[in-house]
């Protein structure tokens, strides 16, 4: 965790150290979403979404939560026109610049944790769309139902069916007579365990109700 406030203040100073920082925060929720909503160009979109943030993050006021939320509703948008788009290329430092930022884990853990989430957002993608967007946004990126429900222009009823539909389907395909692997079981789970608000009462309602 970092302290955000001071961080988010450095950074829109130009502060390289302090936007490393936020990046390396915000980077691996970003992406796994791109996975799920965009995957054969996740890398190019994440580093076109980073860019544009590096111009306007002058401009950003707010706290944790809201830059999570503006992040990924920026996130969103962009998809919208880069497939608007099909022939636009990405105006950005490329994708392998902005993994030159500096890493706070080793290399190991870093490549087994990637590995790991790997499986579990694959099964995520598996959900229908709207299905799958919701539960990334809501448990695995850790956005309130209420910011869910702007970026995804719904109602916040709409997006908590959406969640438990989705959280239900991936509990029946982790209790099927066939199950995954075992480590794509465990996965899954914990990336439906990352601590959104009410996320736990969310889940605990997907298996009492169909």
């Amino acid at each position: 965790m970092i302290n955000f406030e001071g961080t988010l203040r450095a950074a829109k100073k130009g502060n390289e150290d302090a936007f490393a920082s936020i990046w390396r925060e915000f980077h691996p929720g970003l992406l796994r979403y791109l996975k799920v909503k965009a995957a054969p160009d996740a890398e190019d979109l994440a580093a076109d979404i980073w860019h544009r943030v590096i111009r306007a993050l002058p401009a950003f006021e707010g706290d944790e939560d809201g830059f999570r939320g503006w992040l990924f509703t920026s996130a969103r948008n962009r998809i919208t026109d880069w497939y608007r788009r099909s022939a636009s290329r990405p105006e950005s430092i490329e994708y392998a610049k902005l993994m030159e930022l500096p890493a706070s884990n080793s290399v190991e853990a870093e490549a087994e944790e990637n590995s790991s989430t790997d499986l579990a957002i694959a099964m995520i993608g598996q959900l229908p769309p709207d299905q799958a967007e919701a539960v990334m946004l809501r448990i695995v990126a850790g956005l309130d139902v209420g910011s869910v429900a702007k970026i995804m222009r719904r109602s916040p009823g709409s997006v908590r069916v959406l969640s438990h539909r989705g959280l239900r389907r991936l509990e029946n395909s982790l209790t099927s007579p066939s199950p995954p692997d075992r480590d794509i079981a465990e996965l899954t789970g914990a990336a439906c365990g990352v601590g959104a608000p009410g996320a736990s009462t969310e889940i605990q309602g997907s298996r009492r109700h169909g």
